[in-house]
């Protein structure tokens, strides 16, 4: 087998020999539009968090947390769907999810530049902790929403193909009760993770604060 060509990598000087330094390169680009609609977003989102963290957040908690009892209580997923919970726990999921997305967007607005180290690049790396944690909230729900649907559509794919009712009463016992399992799973993962993001925003709340991205941008504009 031949050995594969060296990837071109971009050279320090790649700017000058293209088009003059790369000061002038920067200078070129005017981004002040960009800075002022940024600016007005991220303050649009953080003073969004506040409801969403102080009273969104709990709420979900808090129902969660009931909805999480009430499936433990049933004895069988046909149960669950005629009592509703099931719809219930949809609901609670996409709620969820909606949370984290704009969590995950609040977070990002704290952001300071990839080059930034000392206490800026501390903030970041925890920054990128919370956000991960934030996520595993999201992906979690999207996640067991389409669980959910890949359960149903396996129910009606093999009612239809199994003829013999004995073995379909079989195999209805055993994917209810898989079904059952898997709404309670993504109920007690669903809490926990709810309450794992309360306590990391409520830990590094001194690494989320808009003063530290405009002191980053301050330092960047001295080089």
């Amino acid at each position: 087998m031949s050995a594969s060509a060296p990837r071109n990598k971009r050279g320090r000087g790649s700017s000058r020999e293209e088009g003059g330094s790369g000061a002038e390169g920067s200078e070129d680009l005017d981004v002040a539009e960009l800075r002022s609609f940024l600016r007005k977003e991220e303050g649009a989102l953080r003073s969004g968090a506040n409801t969403i963290v102080n009273t969104d957040l709990l709420e979900r908690v808090e129902s969660v947390k009931g909805l999480e009892a009430k499936l433990q209580a049933e004895t069988s997923y046909s149960a669950a769907i005629e009592s509703g919970l099931v719809a219930e726990l949809r609901k609670e999921l996409s709620a969820c999810y909606r949370i984290g997305v704009k969590l995950e967007a609040w977070v990002n607005t704290f952001t300071p530049p990839l080059s930034a180290g000392g206490n800026m690049g501390v903030s970041a790396e925890v920054q990128e902790g919370i956000f991960s944690i934030i996520h595993a909230l999201t992906a979690g729900c999207g996640e067991a929403t389409q669980r959910m649907l890949a359960y149903e559509k396996e129910h009606a794919v093999m009612r239809t193909k199994c003829t013999d009712e004995g073995i379909w009463e079989r195999y209805k016992c055993a994917l209810e009760c898989t079904q059952l399992h898997d709404v309670r799973k993504a109920c007690a993962q669903m809490y926990g993770d709810l309450l794992m993001i309360g306590n990391s925003i409520c830990s590094n709340m001194s690494h989320l604060r808009a003063d530290i991205k405009e002191e980053s941008k301050n330092i960047v504009s001295m080089y």
